[in-house]
């Protein structure tokens, strides 16, 4: 998110030449540039129009499609109903059209999002919960600015540049093959465009890095405090005790206590907290770490919510008048799973009062005293007052 000329585009555009071996002109040739007439057609794919004559049924797949990495410039301009072709692809890297399909797998998706005007749409919920994280792109500071203006023709984008690779990728992209065809053509240009940067001197990472660093993150573990902050987290936004679980079809419920659920309409999703843990370990594995700390979870937790959650009136009036750096929904997020303020603590701040009482509780389980362990449960959720995470383990215990 961000203002008009900002770099959101730019950035990621960078950022998928760069990691993904692609010269920068190909990058944004095949980029979606989102209007309100945007449709199938114009974006995943259309009829073989010389074909469908004679009654034959082939799908031509967009170059949108074919690459594997992708930005959507200007998201929130296409109209809510034509979000919703994304949503697969997004999600799970299924493209499908007339009776044929692609499967792309997951791979890196960039939206860019200029806040609000005239011309923007709202962003649907499936489609926001879909985006592991959300970032907002910063005024940069007076000496960066002043650097940037010096280059004005962008002419520095001709060190990630090559017309030549970028026109045989087109002519690979429009050869009609079938996709695994095109992305082992694909990968022969990216081999040579690695090779030229390389020489360059850019560090390059090859598919082979990337997928060992994956592995690498995969396996870090969490420690004993990020993985009970993540576990009160969670119970924070998905349990009720009043009305069983957290819905948005169900008033907020603040008989029980001000806690994150009280804050927001709706519920958490199981993506999010898959967001939350793919960030952690990835930013634990980054400053080369061997677990998942406490700090990792709340460093990464609001970036991966504040773009998912819809803040009651209430909380955004609370917050609205605050001096901050971010944005006010980045704000409130950091404020609340942080240690929140003297009106409205936050996750954290329960966290460390609760932490010794839930700890005690599941060691009660493993010793397998769980009539034991049912008993201190239900004191620590006094009735359903204390922390959410007690009133879910008296639900797993009974």
């Amino acid at each position: 998110f961000g203002e008009y000329g900002g770099g959101k585009t730019t950035s990621a555009e960078y950022l998928h030449s760069l990691f993904n071996g692609l010269p920068l002109d190909l990058v944004r040739r095949v980029a979606i540039r989102a209007d309100p007439q945007k449709t199938d057609e114009k974006m995943v794919a259309r009829p073989d129009y010389g074909k469908l004559h004679g009654q034959e049924e082939k799908v031509v797949w967009q170059h949108f499609v074919l690459v594997p990495p992708k930005i959507v410039d200007e998201f929130n301009r296409l109209p809510e109903s034509n979000q919703a072709i994304l949503l697969n692809g997004v999600d799970r890297g299924e493209w499908s059209y007339l009776n044929d399909s692609i499967f792309t797998g997951p791979v890196p998706f960039f939206a860019t999002c200029n806040y609000s005007d005239k011309g923007n749409n709202g962003l649907i919920p499936p489609m926001l919960d879909r985006f592991d994280v959300a970032v907002e792109s910063k005024f940069p500071g007076v000496a960066n600015a002043v650097s940037i203006s010096q280059d004005y023709h962008d002419e520095k984008d001709e060190v990630l540049r090559d017309p030549k690779l970028t026109r045989e990728a087109l002519k690979i992209l429009n050869s009609g093959k079938p996709y695994e065809e095109i992305q082992t053509d694909l990968r022969v240009l990216i081999s040579e465009h690695e090779s030229n940067l390389t020489k360059q001197g850019f560090p390059i990472l090859s598919e082979e890095d990337r997928e060992r660093i994956e592995k690498e993150i995969k396996t870090i573990p969490l420690d004993k405090d990020a993985e009970t902050y993540f576990t009160f987290l969670v119970s924070e936004m998905n349990v009720s005790p009043k009305y069983g679980q957290k819905r948005s079809i169900d008033a907020i419920d603040t008989e029980k206590g001000l806690y994150l659920q009280t804050a927001f309409i709706g519920s958490g999703s199981r993506r999010e907290e898959k967001s939350i843990i793919r960030y952690a370990k990835s930013l634990a594995w980054l400053q080369g770490q061997k677990e998942v700390n406490l700090d990792h979870i709340t460093q990464v937790a609001p970036f991966v919510l504040w773009h998912r959650l819809k803040w009651q009136d209430e909380t955004l009036g609370k917050f609205r008048d605050n001096d901050r750096d971010d944005p006010l929904d980045l704000y409130i997020a950091k404020t609340l799973l942080g240690d929140g303020t003297q009106e409205v603590p936050g996750v954290k701040r329960r966290f460390v009062e609760s932490r010794e009482n839930y700890q005690r509780v599941l060691d009660l389980v493993k010793h397998n005293k769980l009539e034991n362990a049912l008993k201190e449960a239900r004191m620590y959720s006094q009735n359903g007052k204390g922390h959410p995470i007690f009133w879910d383990t008296i639900k797993d215990l009974e």
